[in-house]
């Protein structure tokens, strides 16, 4: 796909590095970066501020043909269909898609528009594999271990905090199972992939392992980052710009 104009919502961590890559590598035209009020830019962003607004009207009414959303699932579950209605969406939350009602609004609106969502692997790897085996994986196990801190919790918290289906997961972490969602999404679906999410209050890792079960295969696949002080590990952005980058056709060398 040629994208010419693209919007960003949420300029974290996330946000800023696909900021940097798109304007960097001249990716296409930034037309807006659409934070919240309450969202302070670091002082060394002055391209960046250029880009910042808080008006929802206003970025909803630019040119874009893509609009990218590292943002919070509420952002995916409020703006995506209308976003949809005009262009294709990359969602990094996409924990928003649990909510089934929020799924059928999105899938209604890339329908009817003809536009596509996109959904990045974001701090995990194998989307692909989880694609291409569907029909022949009876399994999937989604285990997270973070820091109470970084999971929302009491910092001493230990041990495991929820064990479940991924869509309950989704409802009750929204910002730190993305992971479960894309594999979920990718793979087996929201209710038969199971989640598990651990505490461990000494640990600075940020640690997803999947486990798939298969007809005649089996795999088991750990990403451990450091975190970045948040809900990222310090992979999470260098993955984002990736799958950007790849959205682009800017890899000289296609993973297929």
């Amino acid at each position: 796909m040629n994208y010419q104009r693209v919007g960003i919502i949420g300029a974290g961590v996330i946000g800023q590095a696909i900021f940097d890559a798109i304007v960097t590598q001249d990716l296409a035209a930034v037309d807006y970066v659409l934070v919240d009020e309450r969202f302070a830019p670091p002082a060394n962003t002055t391209h960046l501020r250029e880009h910042l607004t808080t008006d929802v009207r206003r970025a909803l009414a630019a040119p874009t043909d893509l609009v990218i959303e590292a943002a919070h699932p509420d952002v995916v579950a409020g703006l995506g269909a209308e976003l949809l209605a005009k262009g294709d969406l990359c969602a990094f939350s996409s924990s928003a898609l649990a909510d089934e009602s929020v799924e059928t609004a999105i899938r209604q609106a890339a329908k009817v528009a003809g536009s596509r969502l996109l959904i990045p692997h974001g701090a995990i790897l194998a989307l692909d594999g989880l694609s291409d085996g569907r029909d022949a994986i009876d399994q999937v196990i989604v285990t997270t271990t973070k820091n109470g801190a970084s999971l929302g919790a009491d910092t001493n918290a230990r041990g495991v905090l929820f064990e479940g289906a991924t869509r309950d997961a989704c409802a009750r972490f929204p910002r730190n199972v993305n992971v479960h969602a894309a594999v979920a999404i990718a793979g087996i679906g929201f209710d038969r992939t199971r989640s598990v999410v651990v505490a461990d209050p000494e640990t600075r890792q940020m640690r997803h392992r999947v486990q798939v079960f298969g007809q005649g295969f089996e795999w088991d696949i750990s990403v451990s980052s450091t975190t970045l002080g948040g809900v990222s590990g310090a992979y999470t952005p260098k993955s984002a710009v990736g799958s950007i980058q790849r959205i682009f056709g800017f890899h000289p060398i296609a993973a297929c």
